[in-house]
């Protein structure tokens, strides 16, 4: 109070404040304007920026209308779906019309028929059902897909294991059957008692098993016609005994060369054995390595032209066992089988 009656007084203040409202008011007015008439203007800047670099569609060509909208959504959605409808038609009109096709096809054969001779004409007539018969036409078509009248035959190895059995027959069992092959195994007497169970897998394998001693040493062994005679009757019976084979398919120790003489092969021969001798050595009891496969491998190659059985040998050791998967790989990629000989096959034997 004190301040307004040495300065302004109570009239003076109230009239400066109503102008500063009033010049506050038209400054809030102009204000609100100008946001009002800018806003459009901006917002159509931003659209239209925005819009040029998504390159879509001006913002003249947009839709304001939310009714609008919706019935050119429903407009296009009902276009498509009678697209799609027609197309369905369409195709189901080419299937329809090549099945119309295919069937007539053998119809059109028909008239050839017509264009027989006379003594077909006979035939036919004699036999009007299977001149009639549907499936004449597509056995025809089929026949180049029967087998030819003389096939190749499949290459065949022999592979043959002597000195066995072992601890590693049931391994070298094993990948036979992995890769679908059959061996024979010629077994000497004492190995034959001291790993029955092995002897036993081999017959259920379907594996051969022969006879190779008792004593593999030359000089007992050949001492005689008797002495082979002896040794060999023992050695069958132990593997009768073992597996219930009776056994005359044989191998000499270290091979008929040069130890079987005349007098030898015609006692063996009388006693109804059948002895086996080898025609690919593989050495695996000399290199005692990988380098047995390719020793295999070579001869195999120079045999290319042979006729005849081609017999292997190979022996039950550690190191024929550990390359043993190399070997028979080789001879699956080049498309030979191994058989187990049989009783009914002249045997492979070294001249003398």
């Amino acid at each position: 109070m004190r301040n307004l009656k040495k300065g302004w007084s109570k009239g003076t203040l109230v009239v400066l404040l109503a102008i500063g409202f009033v010049y506050l008011g038209v400054f809030l007015s102009h204000h609100f304007q100008e946001i009002t008439v800018n806003k459009p203007i901006n917002h159509s800047k931003n659209e239209t920026i925005n819009r040029a670099i998504a390159k879509g569609p001006a913002p003249e060509e947009i839709i304001e209308d939310t009714d609008d909208l919706r019935l050119e959504k429903k407009e296009r959605i009902r276009k498509q779906q009678e697209q799609a409808i027609a197309w369905r038609i369409q195709l189901e009109r080419e299937k329809s019309n090549v099945k119309e096709s295919t069937t007539k096809e053998p119809a059109a054969a028909k008239p050839a028929t017509n264009a027989t001779t006379s003594s077909e004409q006979t035939t036919k007539e004699s036999k009007p059902a299977q001149s009639e018969q549907p499936n004449t036409q597509p056995a025809q078509s089929e026949q180049p897909n029967t087998p030819p009248a003389n096939p190749v035959p499949q290459k065949t190895v022999y592979l043959t294991f002597d000195d066995g059995p072992s601890v590693f027959s049931g391994q070298i069992i094993a990948l036979l059957e992995k890769y679908r092959y059959k061996a024979t195994f010629f077994m000497i007497d004492g190995n034959i008692r001291r790993y029955p169970n092995a002897v036993k897998l081999m017959v259920q394998s379907g594996e051969t098993v022969g006879l190779h001693s008792v004593s593999h040493n030359p000089k007992i062994f050949y001492a005689s016609a008797a002495s082979i005679i002896a040794e060999l009757t023992q050695n069958r019976n132990t593997l009768k005994e073992i597996s219930g084979v009776d056994s005359y398919i044989m191998r000499t120790p270290y091979g008929s060369v040069p130890y079987m003489t005349e007098e030898y092969r015609k006692a063996v021969h009388d006693k109804g054995y059948l002895m086996w001798d080898w025609n690919i050595d593989s050495r695996d009891w000399d290199y005692k390595d990988a380098r047995y496969v390719n020793s295999v491998i070579t001869q195999l190659n120079q045999l290319a032209n042979h006729n005849g059985p081609i017999v292997i040998l190979l022996h039950e050791r550690r190191e024929t066992l550990a390359h043993l998967p190399q070997l028979l790989d080789f001879l699956s990629k080049q498309g030979w089988m191994s058989k187990a000989i049989d009783s009914s096959m002249t045997p492979v034997q070294f001249k003398p």
